[in-house]
């Protein structure tokens, strides 16, 4: 059977890449954002057995994380990493370490780790996407006032600034090349990277498309707006760097020392898994076992209740 898959894979592999690419750069009204996740995954036999299996709007959100941190895979490739790296977290506790609990523990640690990539790889795109956002709305009102059209200046501080700033308005001005209107590019790419500085900006620019005025005086408000911001964004995360440090450490040490025990003792929570039990109906569930989890209730609340505290929205 997977011979045939293969053979069949590699004689049809030439027309399938051509018609995905031709997919992705022609209809870019059915952006990937908005539901058009065959411009990511294709059309091929394993991607439909995802959709099926998993759900399409739960695909969708994976591949809408990986635009944002700019990780070039599918989704379905990076479902696949979860596995194997939750796989090769077992085999390595189970039989490298010998023991059954080490294994599930490595397994778990493998299965969060691509999660754990992700999110931070958002986080520091998002936070360099905001850097970013000011000098070049700086630098697209200094092309308006040159003479330059919209369109452009955004060319400009395409070429003129870095990645990820860069990468997305490149992206944008292919799309409107293609045919797509400028509102809807721009839609897109306030969708795509999720900034709240950029909503306000495509905002502004769409409503003086409709009533009309002065572009540039508009824009260099607005750059202004952005500018003070950051700077009070800045010093409430210098303010608060103290609690969001004690958050991490509490929500961190108990983890990583259970974790540390099961690898290096398992037999140590033995205990925890014998009587006496705590009857759930028909169930009968060790009291060391509720004890855990109700433990664990604690400190996640606790780690919630520290970061509100200090998420200060501007």
């Amino acid at each position: 059977m997977l011979f045939v898959v293969g053979f069949y894979t590699l004689s049809v592999r030439q027309k399938q890449q051509l018609k995905s690419r031709i997919h992705t750069y022609a209809e870019t009204e059915k952006e990937m954002l908005h539901g058009g996740l065959d411009e990511v995954e294709g059309h091929s036999l394993s991607a439909s057995i995802l959709r099926g299996l998993i759900g399409r709007s739960y695909m969708e959100r994976i591949a809408r994380d990986l635009v944002q941190a700019d990780v070039p895979l599918r989704p379905s490739e990076y479902l696949f990493l979860h596995l194997m790296l939750g796989a090769a977290g077992f085999l390595l506790g189970y039989y490298g370490l010998e023991f059954l609990h080490s294994g599930l523990v490595l397994g778990l640690t493998g299965l969060v780790l691509p999660t754990i990539v992700l999110r931070i790889r958002q986080g520091q795109r998002r936070a360099k996407f905001a850097r970013q956002l000011a000098d070049a709305l700086m630098l697209l009102v200094s092309s308006l006032r040159s003479g330059y059209s919209f369109l452009k200046g955004m060319e400009l501080v395409a070429t003129e600034m870095d990645d990820p700033i860069s990468k997305e308005l490149k992206r944008t001005l292919r799309e409107v090349h293609l045919g797509t209107t400028v509102d809807q590019a721009l839609q897109n790419l306030s969708n795509r990277v999720n900034n709240t500085d950029l909503e306000i900006i495509v905002g502004a620019f769409l409503v003086q498309r409709d009533v009309g005025g002065n572009l540039t005086e508009l824009m260099e408000k607005v750059a202004e707006t952005i500018r003070e911001r950051l700077r009070i964004q800045g010093d409430i995360r210098v303010l608060t760097a103290q609690g969001r440090i004690s958050g991490v450490i509490v929500a961190a040490i108990p983890f990583l020392i259970f974790g540390l025990i099961m690898l290096i003792n398992p037999t140590y929570f033995a205990i925890m898994l014998e009587p006496p039990a705590f009857h759930v109906g028909p169930l009968a569930v060790p009291l060391g076992v509720v004890l855990l989890i109700v433990a664990m209730i604690l400190q996640l609340l606790g780690v919630l209740w520290i970061f509100r505290i200090v998420s200060i929205k501007i």
